[in-house]
């Protein structure tokens, strides 16, 4: 087996010996397309931006509704601050509905983000002395990333954490390059800090752009550098969780731990490396929501049976294999010389506990794997460069056509207003009976009900209140075994606030429709015919709706005594 070299300099010693720099055409023609795409496109998923945004709003309001936050630790008080700079402005466009200009402030800094992003990442593709057509083929690749694309739109620190990361580890290069250090190892250090306090999961990305150095030729000598910039980045990250800690008045490891896991017991159990596949290359290019199917085929679903001639049918599988496909080539080419396996070892370095850590939490979420973009793109770029029988190239153009073609088509203004339309036209008959202080219980988070009130915040139905919906099950996570207490206290909690509870007719169904998406033995807590056994034994009022919509619970005696016995965990 051929060992990496670290002898080779990834790039040419020297900071002015890159002679390709942004010009005011290139900066004006990427910012013109960057705007277009963006104007074009929308999030389809905006992940937990409502949480930030009520956060910020109550915390405004004098309300403590998780404004510090471990695992997003400075993006609520950005937030914050930006209210307080900016809100005035935005209030003319907002009018009388203020958590909307949190949003807008949310979503502009995720905006502007992607841009810096895209220069940033261009700036550090050239370090590595690549042609210039391939620096600009990445790019394209680069925008039209799902995720990336995705949460340019969203409110949600992702983004900004990304281009913290990739600042810090161009600002780590020039460190390397520079004969004089200056400010740039404490530029680096601190940019990286900063990114894991946005989101915490760069933090697996941070220890491989801290020895981003060591990968240059003299590596005896960058040893100084590494640890000096390692220290600082360790101080800055320190200090502002202590600083926070102390604001909070948390003093001991008990109280300080109990900080850190807040949030994350409910969650918690969602691994696997069947996630990371599949999440791995949805962060790169949509695959809809076949991951339904494909959990179906291997849990041997018996409500909505998968074949195997229907999955080696499905468009996401072949989008799939084309990814890895092209990672295995692109790994191939750049084994194959000196200056490939250094660049190599450069992504493995940074990619390696990032992709660990999926494995261990959330493998199937897009964003999960935002903290490698940087060595996905700079290996992608280099093995295309070094290609030269046409294949990694041919093979690179495919996916990056095939990726454009379906991202934009699922992220199209045209396409997600359609989907909002139809989700629309099923909670309208329900909307004249509705009071403030009611609920809405859909199935489980992947109604489609979840994903309106979380990530379409501005429609007219979600502008004037906050999500009205409860979602009875999140499978896959410890929640599912209380689901039946948590219900029962969510209906009185309900019921003595005035309000009422709207039953998805759904959940009186012998059997869950293919479009619904459930996939029964996703969880061993919870199966369709425990839904099925409890829900029909209520007593309903109005239908609103029909067969897809809403009935009312009523709160007669025999609701009650269901109610009870669900609280003391008799059924």
């Amino acid at each position: 087996m051929t060992s990496v070299s670290f002898s080779a300099n990834p790039v040419r010693q020297g900071a002015h010996r890159v002679q390709h720099h942004e010009t005011i055409l290139s900066l004006a023609g990427w910012t013109l397309a960057y705007a277009v795409l963006a104007w074009f496109t929308r999030a389809y998923f905006m992940a937990d931006t409502v949480d930030y945004v009520s956060a910020v709003y109550l915390h405004d309001q004098g309300i403590n509704y998780v404004f510090w936050d471990f695992r997003h630790l400075f993006w609520r008080p950005l937030g914050w601050v930006f209210l307080h700079l900016f809100g005035g402005f935005l209030s003319p466009i907002t009018g009388d509905v203020p958590r909307i200009a949190v949003l807008y402030i949310f979503i502009t800094i995720n905006l502007v983000c992607g841009l810096v992003s895209l220069f940033l990442l261009r700036g550090l593709l050239r370090r590595f002395q690549n042609p210039e057509w391939t620096i600009e083929c990445a790019s394209v690749a680069f925008v039209f990333s799902y995720a990336f694309l995705n949460y340019i739109h969203g409110g949600t620190p992702y983004i900004p954490g990304l281009m913290f990361l990739l600042l810090g580890t161009d600002l780590m290069a020039r460190s390397a390059e520079s004969e004089t250090l200056g400010y740039l190892p404490y530029g680096a250090a601190l940019s990286l800090a900063v990114s894991v306090c946005m989101w915490f999961p760069y933090a697996f990305a941070v220890p491989g752009a801290l020895t981003l150095p060591l990968f240059y030729a003299g590596r005896n000598k960058k040893w100084r550098l590494v640890i000096h910039s390692a220290a600082i980045c360790l101080c800055a990250g320190i200090l502002a969780y202590a600083a926070v800690l102390a604001h909070q008045r948390i003093y001991t490891v008990s109280a300080a731990l109990h900080w850190i896991g807040q949030g994350a017991s409910s969650v918690a159990g969602v691994r696997g490396a069947k996630r990371t596949v599949f999440g791995l290359a949805h962060s790169f290019i949509d695959l809809g929501n076949d991951g339904v199917l494909f959990k179906r085929f291997l849990l041997h679903d018996q409500y909505n049976p998968v074949s195997v001639r229907r999955l080696l049918l499905l468009p996401s599988l072949w989008k799939m294999v084309l990814f890895y496909v092209l990672m295995l080539v692109v790994f191939l080419q750049l084994s194959s010389s000196s200056r490939g396996r250094n660049v190599l070892a450069v992504c493995a370095a940074i990619a390696g506990p990032v992709v660990l850590f999926a494995l261990l939490w959330f493998g199937g979420d897009i964003e999960r794997y935002l903290p490698l973009y940087p060595v996905f793109f700079l290996a992608l770029t280099c093995a295309v460069a070094e290609d030269r029988r046409g294949f990694t190239r041919a093979l690179a153009a495919v996916f990056v056509v095939v990726a454009i073609a379906t991202n934009v088509t699922s992220l199209s203004r045209y396409a997600l207003e359609r989907q909002q339309q139809r989700v629309t036209e099923r909670l309208d008959p329900l909307l004249p009976e509705f009071k403030p202080e009611s609920r809405i219980v859909v199935v489980d988070i992947h109604d489609e009900i979840v994903n309106f009130a979380r990530s379409f915040p501005l429609n007219p139905i979600n502008r004037r209140s906050q999500p009205l919906e409860y979602a009875l099950l999140n499978p896959g996570t410890p929640q599912t075994k209380h689901w039946r207490q948590d219900f029962a206290q969510r209906v009185l909690t309900t019921w003595n606030a005035h309000g009422d509870i709207w039953v998805s007719t759904r959940l009186l169904a012998p059997a869950p429709q293919n479009s619904w998406g459930w996939v029964e033995h996703s969880d061993p807590n919870v199966s369709w015919n425990d839904l099925h056994r409890l829900f029909p034994q209520f007593d309903y009022g109005t239908n609103a709706g029909g067969s897809d919509g809403f009935l009312l619970l009523l709160p007669t005696q025999r609701s009650l005594a269901i109610i009870d016995s669900l609280q003391s965990g008799v059924r």
